[in-house]
């Protein structure tokens, strides 16, 4: 039952639920007179996934640099590819929890939106180490990375009016069918795929490890 359910979680952060999804959250700000707020959103989550693919590419053709944080907590864990999982839930959840808080008209519901998605993405990567995707250290990096980018656009949207979005149950049911689709299934995101190959013609035949030696001293390739 426990694999079940972490299976079930994980998926939650699948880049198949989470890009769609994203790409109808930056459309529907944008029909509510919130272009600006939009192209943010697009920003800080172009530059969560394009560091994410990076650190992918480097660590899985030249290998990364030992997790600099909490060494003895994380010693032992490998640190070849940060989760992407973590990342994109911690800025997509993150993100879409706190805008919706500002317009939340009780304070209850301004305190439990966040604090239920730091919940979710917390389950999310937890899962990420129960189904022996990534190590623990490999999610925390995820989540930093994640979490600094949504920060990010909250910062820039401060003095934005948060646009009011009113809940569609075609788009819960949407979702709901996704997730199950997705556990019955299994997932059918080739980006980590993807990015083994890109890394291994990349790697020390096409400079991405002298580059990489550069940026990251203390890489391992």
């Amino acid at each position: 039952m426990l694999a079940t359910a972490s299976g079930a979680i994980t998926h939650l952060g699948s880049s198949s639920l989470l890009v769609p999804l994203s790409a109808l959250y930056a459309t529907a700000l944008w029909r509510h007179h919130s272009a600006p707020l939009a192209l943010r959103w697009l920003l800080a989550l172009s530059l969560c996934l394009g560091a994410m693919v990076v650190l992918k590419l480097v660590g899985h053709g030249c290998g990364l640099p030992d997790f600099p944080l909490f060494p003895s907590l994380f010693a032992g864990d490998r640190f070849v590819s940060p989760s992407g999982h973590a990342a994109f839930s911690a800025v997509f959840y993150g993100s879409v929890s706190a805008l919706a808080a500002r317009n939340a008209q009780s304070r209850w519901l301004r305190i439990a939106l966040p604090l239920a998605a730091v919940a979710l993405v917390l389950a999310i990567g937890a899962s990420r180490v129960a189904v022996s995707a990534h190590s623990g250290a490999e999610v925390v990096a995820g989540l930093m990375i994640g979490g600094l980018s949504a920060l990010l656009f909250l910062w820039s949207s401060r003095n934005d009016a948060a646009p009011r979005l009113r809940p569609s149950p075609w788009l819960a049911g949407a979702m709901a069918l996704g997730l199950a689709l997705l556990v019955h299934a299994g997932d059918p995101s080739f980006v980590e795929g993807t990015i083994r190959w890109a890394a291994h013609q990349l790697g020390s035949e096409g400079g991405l490890c002298e580059l990489a030696g550069r940026v990251f001293p203390g890489n391992r390739g």
